[in-house]
């Protein structure tokens, strides 16, 4: 996001980072501490500011590393997140509290809902990060994602020179408070699936996938809770922040996201085998490739069409394909450059696909960050927009298509010459009909959902993501009520 987002800094009065430190905004929403912080809490301390904004998949790559140095540094290093908001949605409470959920952060946040620590530090891309020597000033900062190495050098250099002159100083505590984890069924749900027999449910937050029989009722749970990249048996398998779903005849695949991976569950004995990457994440893959033989990039939603795979890979911002025969992988849609550009498929540019349907030659793809909807034509390739106009055009605006807006929408599902859109950041499920190319509201008063599939003729099923749940919608009168579970209870480690 950081070479698109450039134009921000033409955008927003840019001015010096103050000596003293950060001027946190009177009245801004913290996270994960007792009380706002202050520069006097800083004083003494190295601190790492992680300018950020929910949804970003170039910001979720880098919480990894945020973690690694945390793990490293303990008290000696503090980084604090700094929500600079892209969409209106991100600026609210629950927003950025499914966030710090999602994403296990332990680490004090605070949103700057008017840019005021982006300006004061001359930011103009997501993420950065800012270093702070004890003394509040500036050491070094750091653009876009794949930092890690270079942030490391710069802590250890500087802890080296404040141990030296003596103006380390972490004695004072800090009130730190992380949000406790809900004990709740789900946790962050990402994506839904559903076919004759199931439905299945990507327990994002907690690390698994559930089956439930169509009334509900738990079947299996996949995955034992923890981050991690186990293959074999239901119970002892394990994935890393699991987004999308797709069934085949015998089998749910899985875009395991945070492991880079495309996992495979056997519909009979519920054992995980990996079928697509090899475990690296990069940018830039080009040409078909043996499937677990090749990086791929936050692989977010799945859509199987016959014994073909296709992903949405967020962090490519493009669409690939697995074929399920000959075991190739490789990009079908998409430049790799973040944008909303038609045409020829290979010249055409997404912004972090997230969620896909297919009806009738036609590959539907959501694109967040444009707040767009795109299609696919397979047959030959090539790519058009439906809905939305850029990368900062977002809104709720029912009417035709070509003049509609939605704000980071990540999920779709095909169902009666009907496209139903999870408009997450507009806490909305809505709907274009695709013969009048007239979009409308169907539903509102959810909390982020990110995923949905036609579970009956009039009936939706919904991953409410921030409201740890799952909804059914009336395609008919859009009547939200909660979908009942049975038997389901979150892994002991939460």
């Amino acid at each position: 996001m950081a070479a698109t987002l450039a134009v921000l800094a033409a955008l927003l009065a840019i001015r010096p980072a103050n000596a003293a430190g950060p001027e946190f905004p009177a009245g801004a929403p913290w996270f994960n501490v007792s009380r706002p912080l202050t520069a006097a809490d800083l004083k003494g301390r190295l601190v790492l500011l992680d300018f950020f904004t929910p949804g970003c998949i170039n910001c979720i790559h880098t919480l990894p590393g945020t973690a690694r140095l945390q793990r490293e540094f303990g008290g000696s290093l503090l980084v604090i997140g700094v929500n600079s908001p892209k969409f209106k949605a991100s600026q609210g409470v629950d927003a950025i509290d499914g966030f710090i959920r999602r994403y296990h952060l332990d680490h004090p946040v605070v949103t700057d809902k008017q840019m005021r620590l982006w300006r004061q530090y001359g930011v103009f891309a997501w993420p950065t990060f800012v270093l702070l020597g004890p003394d509040g000033k500036v050491i070094n900062k750091f653009i876009g994602e794949g930092q890690y190495a270079h942030i490391r050098k710069a802590v250890l250099q500087a802890l080296a020179e404040a141990r030296r002159d003596g103006s380390l100083n972490t004695a004072q505590s800090l009130p730190l408070k992380p949000l406790p984890v809900p004990d709740t069924p789900l946790l962050q749900p990402g994506k839904v699936a559903v076919d004759a027999q199931y439905v299945a449910v990507s327990d994002t937050g907690h690390n698994r996938i559930v089956l439930f029989d169509r009334a509900g009722k738990v079947v299996r749970v996949v995955g034992n809770g923890k981050a991690g990249a186990v293959d074999g048996p239901a119970a002892r398998t394990s994935f890393d922040s699991p987004q999308g779903l797709a069934f085949d005849d015998n089998a749910l695949y899985v875009a395991d996201t945070g492991n880079q991976l495309i996992r495979r569950i056997d519909l009979k004995t519920f054992a995980v085998t990996t079928v697509a990457g090899d475990g690296r994440q990069e940018y830039g893959v080009v040409g078909i490739h043996r499937a677990r033989s090749v990086p791929l990039n936050s692989p977010w939603g799945l859509e199987r069409i016959g014994d073909e795979l296709y992903i949405a890979m967020a962090g490519d911002h493009q669409v690939w394909k697995l074929d399920l025969r000959t075991q190739r992988i490789g990009p079908v849609a998409g430049s790799g450059a973040e944008g909303i550009a038609d045409g020829p498929a290979a010249q055409a540019s997404f912004a972090q696909s997230s969620g896909l349907a297919y009806h009738g030659g036609r590959l539907y793809v959501a694109d967040p960050e444009s707040s767009a909807v795109r299609a696919v034509q397979l047959a030959d390739l090539h790519v058009r927009t439906l809905i939305g106009r850029g990368l900062f055009d977002f809104g709720l605006r029912n009417g035709p298509a070509s003049s509609a807006l939605l704000q980071h929408d990540q999920g779709l599902a095909y169902a009666n010459g009907s496209l139903y859109i999870a408009d997450t950041f507009n806490d909305a499920i809505r709907r274009l009909d695709l013969q009048t190319q007239t979009v409308t509201t169907l539903a509102t008063g959810l909390a982020q959902p990110g995923g949905l599939a036609v579970l009956g003729p009039h009936e939706l099923i919904v991953a409410d993501t921030n409201a740890n749940r799952l909804v059914a919608v009336d395609t008919h009168s859009g009547k939200v009520t909660r979908w009942p579970i049975a038997g389901l209870r979150p892994p002991p480690l939460h």
